[in-house]
């Protein structure tokens, strides 16, 4: 009787799993992880550290009314200490300029790299505008089954866009305990892994505290967040120029 009991548990899980759509797996990942909260917060201050090639990089991030509709209404600063050298990059009113350690302003490979950093530091954020692209139908999800990835049994997730839906642009795995989100997989002939862990909390927000990016299983960079704080006093100040 006991066998039979366990035998039917594993068939419902996995006709649980089976009847499961990919943005379903991807809709429980943000219930789960509360990542809906994000939109709600009108700012973030981050204090985070950066590892490539043996170097290591302070990071101080702040934004503002970041994920607005209104682009303009959008704030970000980042500050970076490495080796002495102190930069403050800070895009507002739809503009990228260097404050610190003089002012100047900046083209958008600056804006490109303001984003990266942005994106390492909230990467459960595109989450969000996925479940939007698979509504607006120009994104495909597909759930591919249970595999191990980052060292625990993930939900597999495909993605494809809807006008060529043969080719896979990239897999995100989810953990099948938690929904938590571990990382994405992009192929190709250099397969490009993110990897997220050691999860930590802010005002319900569940996030990476350490998330890796690494090039055919090799580690190109590290980034480990000491702390989050959502929701906090951030004086305008902080986003002016200062010629």
């Amino acid at each position: 009787m006991k066998k039979i009991l366990v035998l039917l548990v594993f068939v419902l899980a996995f006709a649980n799993l089976s009847a499961q759509t990919g943005k379903e797996v991807v809709q429980s990942c943000i219930t789960a992880m509360r990542i809906d909260k994000l939109d709600s917060f009108k700012t973030a201050s981050v204090r985070a550290s950066l590892y490539q090639q043996g170097q290591k990089v302070s990071i101080r991030y702040f934004s503002k009314d970041y994920g607005e509709d209104d682009a303009a209404e959008s704030k970000v600063r980042l500050e970076t200490s490495s080796m002495g050298k102190e930069t403050a990059i800070v895009y507002a009113d739809e503009e990228v300029f260097q404050v610190v350690p003089k002012y100047e302003e900046l083209d958008e490979r600056a804006l490109a790299q303001l984003m990266q950093i942005s994106q390492f530091l909230f990467p459960t954020h595109n989450l969000m505008v996925l479940v939007k692209d698979t509504t607006d139908n120009t994104v495909l999800s597909l759930l591919e089954g249970t595999v191990k990835f980052n060292d625990k049994n993930c939900k597999k997730v495909a993605l494809a866009s809807s006008e060529n839906p043969e080719e896979i642009l990239q897999y995100i795995f989810f953990d099948e305990a938690t929904n938590w989100f571990q990382g994405v997989e992009i192929p190709g002939s250099e397969v490009v892994t993110i990897t997220c862990s050691n999860f930590k909390r802010a005002k319900g927000y569940v996030y990476p505290a350490a998330v890796k990016l690494l090039s055919n299983n090799k580690k190109i960079l590290e980034v480990e967040i000491d702390k989050i704080e959502l929701d906090i006093n951030l004086e305008d100040s902080l986003f002016e120029r200062k010629k």
